[in-house]
């Protein structure tokens, strides 16, 4: 439901600008995303040291309404694979526990872009920034869990499972975010190739504690390419 939502969301604010737009370009966007979470709180400088990042993939399809000669209007819709990998380890005289873990989730995302052009014809170079908002629609944990039971002896245990979003209500599955970036675009044919990086970064929390400041964000890299044609 929403999903549909924002599809609707995004139609209508393309179609509120394309009465006065000059020239209205459309097409595919793909690429790679370096996602990790970004703490804030309690010791979160300890726990931010033990994030890595973790690669995934960008599809979706891009609107563009020129609005003059340099600045445009940019909605897109894209789902967007975010995450991270941690590690930590602990020992003491009874044993010890460390734990390897990867958690992948993918978002449908809606990123509402002001962009600024310039260059010549062939060539133009751009800046993008904007609001976001994101579903977050499934996700994955996989890993491994080390310790030392009662009798001694080290135990290692595989964790493989899907997020299941009915057991746990501290799941946020709607984020606002926002998002700046820099490209090229060069014209080929008929449209204009895209390259495009950007740097999102969540603004709400994707868990919510009950514990106020404790606060986890994804924060995601972007590289991709889009191809535009004019309508």
């Amino acid at each position: 439901m929403k999903s549909k939502l924002f599809l609707a969301m995004l139609s209508l604010v393309c179609l509120g600008y394309a009465a006065e737009a000059q020239t209205i370009s459309v097409g595919p966007r793909v690429g790679a995303t370096f996602a990790k979470i970004n703490y804030s709180g309690d010791d979160a400088d300890e726990a931010n040291d033990q994030v890595e990042s973790v690669t995934g993939l960008q599809v979706g399809a891009v609107a563009n309404v020129m609005l003059s000669d340099m600045l445009s209007f940019q909605p897109e819709i894209l789902v967007v694979q975010k995450g991270a990998k941690e590690e930590y380890s602990e020992e003491d005289e009874f044993g010890s526990f460390s734990t390897e873990g990867k958690v992948k989730t993918t978002y449908l995302e809606v990123p509402l872009l002001a962009k600024l052009s310039f260059g010549s014809e062939s060539l133009k170079g751009f800046v993008t920034a904007g609001p976001s908002i994101g579903y977050w629609m499934s996700g994955k944990v996989e890993g491994e869990v080390s310790y030392t039971d009662f009798d001694g002896e080290q135990v290692t245990e595989t964790v493989d499972e899907k997020i299941d979003f009915d057991e746990d209500e501290d799941y946020n599955r709607t984020e606002l975010g926002a998002s700046v970036g820099v490209g090229l675009a060069y014209k080929i044919g008929a449209g204009s190739l895209n390259l495009d990086v950007r740097y999102g970064f969540g603004l709400s929390s994707v868990y919510d504690f009950e514990e106020d400041d404790v606060k986890e964000r994804n924060r995601v890299l972007g590289v991709s390419l889009a191809y535009l044609f004019s309508l």
